[in-house]
């Protein structure tokens, strides 16, 4: 795990022990993560490939482009996707660390969610009868007890470009489309307009692979227990731990942070 030590001061002036925060996120995890192995004990253990996409990036707190008026400051499943990250993820003068595995993070913070995120052009919660019918995971008891709560937002994505292979998670809905699930989940190609991609990743997996912008990668979906160790779990460890420092220090200070 990256240094922490620009956090010690802090954590010694507010008078808690960050191994008792560390187990504490790590204990919460855990627990989300055995949740989520029952759930993908009733799925195939191999999804089909995604062949020869285009993959365009975006980014945390992404303002509108020339052909979309979205924005980034919230994501389709979490109202607070820029505070809940910790910033605007930006794209440029990232910071490199190359000894790790050459991931790439914001230069002026420390992210509090995993900077290994995608987009893919379906909503499950937007759109419940087709996420019924072609969500490969699907729960109907899960859907009765929260029908807010996206079954698809935090599933695994392997992507693959010139024999480079990285993991991410899926967090918002792009490009292009909201309802496309014969694509993400069946045989359809992605949609024919504008840059015809079928793809968004974010500032860390484009620099991971080495993408410029409208390459064709391959990509499918991965049970948790088939994601190997690498950056995407080693920074998504760590963002849990900021997180839970930061929500320590919030409640130390009676205000948000």
């Amino acid at each position: 795990m990256r240094r922490i030590l620009p956090l010690i001061g802090l954590l010694v002036f507010f008078s808690f022990s960050f191994q008792s925060v560390l187990a504490e996120a790590i204990k919460q995890d855990s627990s989300s993560q055995k949740f989520a192995g029952k759930q993908d004990s009733k799925t195939t253990s191999s999804f089909p490939v995604k062949r020869n996409i285009i993959t365009t990036y975006f980014w945390i707190g992404q303002g509108g482009t020339s052909i979309s008026d979205t924005t980034n400051i919230k994501s389709a499943w979490d109202s607070f996707w820029k505070k809940n990250f910790g910033g605007i993820d930006c794209p440029d003068q990232r910071k490199d660390a190359k000894k790790f595995r050459e991931a790439s993070l914001p230069r002026k913070f420390a992210p509090t969610l995993n900077p290994f995120y995608v987009a893919l052009p379906f909503n499950d919660i937007a759109f419940p009868k087709k996420a019924r019918q072609w969500v490969y995971w699907w729960d109907e008891h899960k859907f009765q007890k929260g029908r807010f709560e996206s079954q698809c937002k935090g599933r695994w994505v392997m992507i693959k470009f010139n024999n480079k292979v990285c993991y991410a998670q899926w967090e918002d809905v792009g490009p292009l489309r909201y309802d496309h699930a014969e694509y993400v989940f069946g045989n359809e190609r992605p949609t024919d307009d504008y840059s015809q991609a079928g793809l968004d990743v974010s500032p860390a997996v484009r620099d991971y692979l080495g993408l410029s912008g409208l390459d064709k990668t391959d990509w499918r979906f991965v049970q948790d227990d088939q994601v190997p160790y690498g950056p995407w779990i080693e920074y998504g460890e760590q963002a849990i731990v900021y997180s839970a420092i930061k929500d320590q220090t919030a409640k130390k200070l009676g205000r948000d942070l």
